[in-house]
């Protein structure tokens, strides 16, 4: 079970559609702390662009932080386990850019598809790709993400072409890096991780104990939480917690049960526990949290 997305939220791994299947991308604004605190790591299928508005950030890809800025861009590549915060006070901006390298591919062994975008769905690509805007090909690269936003403002009739011709031209940008040619299987760290997080999704409701989640994993209690806080940037309680709050928000507005049902669905046995917990979360009881989104 996948936890829908809703503001302030987003699925650790994330199964939700971005965009119709007839045309899978999407391009939407974000905020921190705005629309949420932080975005804490999780993974898709879908390849994604990391595109800097204003302000200070770090993105983190598989372990590895990227400081960015205003005008710096990263392509995360499909299967790879990323997280979003803001550094400072100010606020943070970007846009993601999402589709499934799959639009772009054509029929049997194209060059292009055994070349270029095979590779991408395979997950092969060592590592995300970092352009800094003060580089003559970050400044090439955040000029082509400018053409695509203006287009997808616009939607001139036939603007799906011109999109696809812009995301070809922003993998032409990526494959002329350096890092693009070099080709790693994911680690099976990475597919521990992945693992787990998909255990979260399907069984938060439910007691699960640094012990148990340790031995998913393989590894030794102690060793677990080093590993998961090396991963995330956060406590594996503090994790799992934050997961079951944002499911509890969402059933705030989406279901009819009591404030107790939810939170003992969400897994918190104690209520007093989960009200303090949501309050830190979203600056409001729930029962404010459910009266104030619903007007």
């Amino acid at each position: 079970m996948n936890v829908p997305e809703q503001k302030g939220r987003r699925d650790y791994h994330e199964t939700k559609e971005h965009a119709g299947k007839s045309f899978p991308f999407n391009i939407y604004p974000c905020s921190i702390p705005l629309d949420f605190s932080q975005v804490p790591v999780h993974w898709h299928e879908e390849m994604e662009i990391i595109s800097v508005k204003k302000g200070r950030g770090t993105v983190t890809v598989d372990m590895k932080p990227f400081p960015v800025s205003a005008g710096d861009a990263i392509a995360v590549f499909p299967g790879q386990l990323h997280g979003i915060s803001r550094r400072g006070a100010d606020a943070f901006e970007y846009e993601n850019i999402i589709f499934l390298p799959d639009m772009l591919k054509g029929p049997g062994s194209d060059f292009c598809n055994t070349a270029f975008l095979d590779p991408i769905v395979a997950e092969t690509i060592s590592g995300p790709i970092h352009f800094s805007s003060a580089s003559p090909e970050g400044a090439l690269f955040s000029g082509h993400i400018e053409q695509l936003d203006t287009i997808c403002e616009q939607r001139p009739y036939g603007y799906q072409l011109a999109v696809k011709s812009l995301l070809f031209q922003l993998l032409y940008d990526i494959s002329c890096h350096e890092l693009w040619k070099e080709r790693k299987k994911p680690s099976a760290s990475r597919d521990r991780m992945k693992q787990l997080l998909g255990y979260i999704e399907e069984h938060y409701g439910e007691k699960i104990t640094i012990q148990q989640a340790a031995s998913l994993c393989g590894y030794s209690s102690s060793h677990f939480m080093k590993y998961f806080k090396k991963y995330t940037g956060m406590a594996f309680i503090e994790y799992l917690n934050d997961y079951r709050l944002t499911a509890a928000g969402h059933k705030l507005l989406n279901a009819k049960a009591s404030v107790t049902s939810i939170a003992q669905g969400c897994g918190f046995d104690n209520l007093s526990y989960f009200n303090r917990l949501f309050r830190q979360k979203y600056g409001l009881s729930p029962r404010q949290y459910r009266r104030q989104e619903k007007g």
